[in-house]
């Protein structure tokens, strides 16, 4: 069967390692970045995606529920397979099974490397704001922001530097007066994908049909 994984930029790492660990061969197209900041966007750049494939019986899509932004994909050129995620995080996250499995605080913040150097780059990064607005103001700014936010998280999965998240996470943790954790990431989800292993963790929309809404974990 002839594959291919479209997928979110932020698994880069992870996805690349578990590919390397199954001596896997399947081809990959990682994203744009900016699709995070607009789901119409990622809706219309995956189906020009999928609609442009040839010769692919089955193609994996690795922005999984994401907002929303994969329901109503139509598979118009081979069978589509997406993790039942709701988003990376919950692929970061995953082990054997997703429900089973599940214990991801959906009050939370995550930082990973993928999603540091995503924030370096927006309008939030506390660096950014400090040199624009000042401290006191980029302050106030962040604690209205993360306001209702308790929990913080690194999702370690050996896939990159630490302490290098821990210290650009520090930044903010400082400013609201909290910590961040670490947490384990196994992302087993991508290992079964690299190797075929569909299971029930997975949607599976047949060539000629769509992605329907429901088909995700709840955001609950």
């Amino acid at each position: 069967m002839k594959s291919i994984i479209l997928s979110c930029p932020t698994l880069k790492k992870e996805l690349l390692a578990a590919l390397a660990s199954h001596n896997s061969e399947i081809p990959v197209h990682f994203m744009p970045y900016q699709l995070h900041n607009d789901v119409k966007y990622l809706h219309e750049y995956v189906q020009k995606m999928i609609d442009s494939l040839e010769n692919v019986d089955r193609i994996y899509i690795c922005t999984t529920g994401c907002g929303g932004g994969t329901i109503g994909l139509k598979t118009t050129t081979a069978e589509l397979v997406l993790p039942r995620t709701r988003d990376c995080l919950d692929i970061l996250l995953s082990g054997d099974n997703l429900k089973r499995d599940d214990r991801r605080n959906l009050r939370g913040i995550y930082y990973t490397a993928s999603w540091m150097d995503f924030g370096k780059n927006s309008e939030i990064d506390p660096e950014k704001l400090i040199a624009k607005r000042g401290q006191e103001e980029a302050e106030e700014f962040l604690r209205k922001l993360y306001n209702g936010f308790k929990d913080f998280y690194i999702i370690d999965t050996g896939c990159y530097d630490v302490e290098e998240v821990r210290a650009y996470a520090n930044t903010l943790m400082k400013i609201l007066g909290t910590e961040v954790q670490v947490i384990k990431g196994e992302y087993k989800i991508l290992h079964k994908m690299v190797t075929h292993q569909i299971d029930e963790d997975f949607v599976i929309v047949p060539k000629g049909e769509a992605v329907v809404a429901g088909s995700f974990m709840p955001n609950k």
